[in-house]
């Protein structure tokens, strides 16, 4: 967080405040001493946001399959050695939706087979919790957040400027703590786009909820991979895109 010196039009008057504003860094990965991405994001849990990038882009399976890694917290490079010392990384890159134009490899997503059910009063409930908890916000905006979710409980919050960093975060937190993210579920506050979708997926999470609109592509995707993908959460009202049944709807 940075504070620096804004100008407020306040009551007709102009006035000269300090404003705490996120900070934004660039985040290289470097795997088996090859440069492989760099991410925009907030410099707050970068072990998550690596860790999680790397599953998301299947470039590791489990937490097991990276023999050490170091980050410079000052230079914001992570420096990443792999069991497997011969992989290929990927050499497709897909621009994201992001403004900050963020990076993915991976195109394809896992099917969800899942028979959860849940009732909608609870997402409100999540929602409140998560922003309960997200410090940054409350501290200055300017920040997305998500988190994840069981049928009871808030399990993992994340926050960044980037909104796929948010799904990283919390894959990468959840892979170091041992946390299962099967049959779980996915709250944000931004966007959700095909790419997220993706993410989700990979996670084996069924059900995503945005504040927002998801994408048309999102939309025909969670149909695609078996996602329950709601939005337009607003005032205990939410629009339901694909399998409202886990939600108890019923024709």
């Amino acid at each position: 967080m940075n504070n620096l010196y804004g100008y407020a039009y306040i009551g007709k008057k102009w006035e000269k405040l300090i404003v705490k504003v996120p900070k934004e860094i660039e985040f290289k990965i470097f795997i088996n001493d090859n440069f492989f991405v760099s991410i925009l994001a907030t410099p707050d849990n970068l072990e998550h946001l690596l860790i999680g990038f790397l599953y998301s882009e299947g470039i590791i399976k489990k937490i097991e399959n990276i023999e050490h890694y170091h980050i410079d917290i000052e230079q914001f490079v992570a420096n990443v050695k792999l069991k497997t010392k011969k992989i290929k990384l990927p050499e497709k890159k897909v621009f994201t939706s992001g403004f900050g134009k963020g990076t993915m490899f991976r195109t394809d997503g896992k099917k969800i087979s899942s028979d959860m059910v849940i009732k909608p009063e609870k997402i409100f409930l999540f929602i409140e919790e998560m922003y309960e908890k997200m410090c940054l916000y409350k501290t200055s905006g300017g920040v997305h957040g998500s988190a994840l979710a069981d049928k009871d409980k808030i399990l993992i919050v994340s926050e960044d400027i980037g909104r796929h960093n948010t799904f990283d975060k919390i894959s990468g937190e959840a892979l170091l703590k041992n946390i299962d993210t099967k049959d779980k579920i996915i709250l944000t506050t931004g966007r959700i786009s095909s790419e997220m979708l993706l993410k989700a997926s990979n996670m084996g999470i069924p059900i995503v909820c945005t504040l927002k609109v998801p994408t048309e592509n999102s939309i025909s995707m969670g149909k695609k991979l078996g996602i329950t993908l709601i939005g337009q959460i607003k005032e205990r009202n939410f629009v339901a895109f694909t399998y409202p049944e886990r939600f108890g709807y019923k024709e």
